[in-house]
């Protein structure tokens, strides 16, 4: 229900149809002057029931030839991004540090062919996490990591098929303090099968100890295709209903403001807000890999998902995308307000450059709807998530993603190539 009324309020009568991909169906020359790029590395040694990624098993060989495959990816693209400005990369998985060696060859190649010499950001399974690898890290020339710490609770860590414990976390965390990287992002996860109140507290406290950068802290959402809810209902493990989730966001503010640290978006704290790990808010960026997303001009598509026919896609020198969404104007601004509102703030002036119109006339029901349920504030030209708000951002994002981004992702697992889809 919740998402028919959003589409009502935006003016969204229609469902979002993703066509398949044919030449011609995208113009690549619509790219902005200044873009991102999303690496995705889809390899695991272990898949962890809850994770609705694009993931397989660690395979040499095949590796390999995902390497070559990322490598022609970036030569196809090259003639519509050496002329622009690439701001960061981030290289996200699966587990990506499995591959440094293929990483190498493809950050050289992005540094020389593209002219690229900004921020680069990567995932770390702390599994994976010694000194050998943040020296090789530092090697590469990146400088923001995200360690998937989850919790400290090791019977939880034991059910996520995480395969460390909290002891190995702290060494880990302790290590990474030799290093300078720009930003260190530790992530945590709340609402987890048998988690309380106190073990969100600990989790909290154990983190703020080691004095990192960045904290990302967010509840587990069940997507059906993962199965993990049958698991947990078998095992008889309880979790936090919408009204307890919101408590725990009222607890996470106390107690991250005690120890310094400062919301920088929804899921995020941090105490300086010019070094962030954010690899979800940019306004535009490309992604290569198995099942990375692309989202710049009026286009929004992803590349097959299936490994192996990425692979032989781009043997055959073939772009290997699945699914496009050409966005019309209005649904180009309704992108830009919700990852905008994942920032915690939307800019008036911001939008009217960039889509020379006032939010707040171009979607009135929802402005003032959003005003008077308390969800937003006015502050000069920004207008501002409450802490309900955030708690409302969150219900949303939820429902869509367990509506549509659940479907469109299982349908993309199933099917490598598909025609037509309607979320």
């Amino acid at each position: 229900m919740i998402t028919r009324l959003f589409r009502r309020m935006i003016g969204k009568k229609d469902q979002f149809l993703f066509k398949g991909y044919q030449e011609g169906l995208v113009q690549f020359q619509a790219m902005d002057a200044e873009t991102g790029i999303y690496l995705h590395i889809p390899f695991c040694k272990t898949l962890c029931p809850y994770c609705p990624y694009n993931k397989v098993l660690y395979n040499a060989d095949q590796a390999q030839k995902y390497k070559t495959a990322l490598l022609q990816e970036l030569i196809l693209y090259e003639k519509y991004m050496n002329s622009k400005r690439i701001s960061s990369i981030y290289i996200g998985g699966g587990t990506p540090t499995l591959l440094l060696p293929e990483l190498r060859e493809v950050l050289d190649f992005i540094r020389e062919r593209y002219g690229f010499a900004g921020d680069i950001g990567i995932e770390i399974h702390p599994n994976q996490a010694n000194e050998k690898l943040f020296e090789e890290l530092q090697d590469l020339g990146v400088n923001l990591i995200s360690l998937g710490v989850q919790t400290f609770n090791d019977q939880i860590l034991k059910f996520l098929g995480r395969n460390y414990g909290s002891r190995h976390i702290e060494q880990v965390l302790a290590t990474v303090q030799k290093y300078h990287f720009k930003c260190v992002d530790i992530d945590l996860m709340t609402n987890l099968p048998g988690q309380t109140l106190e073990d969100i507290r600990c989790d909290l406290k154990k983190i703020y100890a080691y004095k990192i950068d960045q904290l990302s802290i967010y509840p587990l959402i069940l997507f059906p295709m993962t199965n993990l809810g049958q698991q947990i209902e078998q095992r008889g493990f309880s979790r936090f209903n919408e009204l307890q989730e919101g408590r725990i966001l009222k607890l996470i503010d106390k107690i991250s403001t005690e120890h310094g640290y400062q919301r920088s978006s929804v899921w995020t704290y941090g105490k300086n807000p010019h070094s962030r790990y954010t690899s979800v808010t940019r306004e535009s960026f490309v992604g290569f890999g198995a099942g990375a997303t692309s989202l710049f001009g009026n286009y929004f598509y992803l590349n097959t998902f299936d490994v192996d026919e990425y692979i032989r896609a781009l043997k055959e020198k073939r772009m290997p995308i699945n699914l496009v969404s050409t966005l019309s104007a209005r649904e180009q601004m309704i992108f830009w307000i919700f990852w905008r509102c994942y920032d915690g703030m939307i800019d008036a002036r911001t939008f009217q450059t960039r889509f020379n119109k006032d939010p707040e006339q171009e979607f009135k029901l929802l402005f003032r709807l959003l005003r008077m349920l308390g969800i937003t504030k006015k502050q000069g030209s920004q207008i501002l998530l409450t802490d309900w708000g955030r708690w409302a951002y969150h219900y949303v994002e939820k429902q869509y993603s367990l509506h549509y981004l659940n479907h469109l992702w299982e349908q993309s697992m199933k099917h490598p190539w598909i025609d037509e889809i309607k979320i």
